[in-house]
């Protein structure tokens, strides 16, 4: 039986090259699905089209309709236009693009599209998940004033862990002689895992170490629920002022 030649390191490079970058011919032009997904898990695309003095490469508007399935189009117009002139291109409020490209410049246009699309709607996603941070740690104020009045202060706090590195908290409580720190967590992975890593750390101080208290807005949807767990009780934002007495 004839043995198959097994492929070079540059023909199998080449393949996985084919497999990265999937090629979509259309009318007018051409679209590339690049190895970069957008915060929603879709792929970025970038499409190039001929003009009478060199290519159009834009993101057809995708960007922008990414942002919009996050509730986020008002923020991505602005936040668009700076990550557009970062990367020396153009935004016109609905496609990020760069317009006459020589065809010897094609790939750092495609590039520069890719990458600033990509980047505009993560910034997009990171603002939004700021301020309903922000949204829901006024809210906590509101409940902790309301259930323990003088004990609280309406201001984040510092807290150092075992390893001595200072934690920024949402909130703290002084009661029945115990402190009690509050830490807003809304149901993405980097605010479980920024609220597990200042947990674990503030917990490592054993016997001296003040309770913990993860407040969920989405108990539902919060990833890695178990581990969060394991460092800090877990609280809704809505719980009633007993549950958050007995959290205390």
């Amino acid at each position: 039986m004839m043995a198959v030649a097994a492929l070079s390191i540059e023909e199998t490079a080449n393949e996985v090259a084919r497999a990265l970058v999937r090629v979509t011919a259309r009318d007018q032009g051409v679209r590339l699905a690049l190895p970069l997904l957008y915060p929603g898990g879709a792929m970025v695309g970038v499409e190039i089209s001929r003009l009478r003095n060199g290519f159009l490469v834009s993101d057809t508007g995708s960007a922008r309709r990414e942002a919009g399935l996050l509730g986020g189009e008002r923020a991505f117009q602005r936040i668009a236009v700076e990550v557009a002139k970062r990367f020396g291109i153009r935004f016109d409020h609905n496609m990020i693009f760069d317009l006459d490209v020589p065809e010897d410049h094609l790939v750092p246009a495609v590039m520069a599209v890719a990458n600033a699309a990509k980047t505009a709607v993560e910034n997009t996603a990171l603002h939004l998940a700021t301020t309903e941070h922000a949204d829901h740690r006024a809210f906590l104020w509101d409940r902790l004033q309301s259930v323990f009045g003088s004990s609280f202060s309406r201001e984040p706090v510092s807290f150092n862990g075992a390893s001595s590195e200072s934690y920024d908290f949402d909130a703290a409580v002084k009661a029945q002689g115990h402190l009690t720190l509050f830490q807003v967590v809304t149901p993405n992975a980097n605010s479980v895992n920024s609220a597990v890593t200042k947990f674990l750390d503030v917990r490592d101080l054993g016997d001296t170490a003040p309770h913990r208290v993860s407040v969920v807005t989405n108990k539902d949807r919060t990833p890695r629920l178990l581990v969060l767990g394991r460092t800090s009780r877990i609280l809704p934002v809505d719980a009633t002022d007993d549950q958050y007495r007995l959290a205390a």
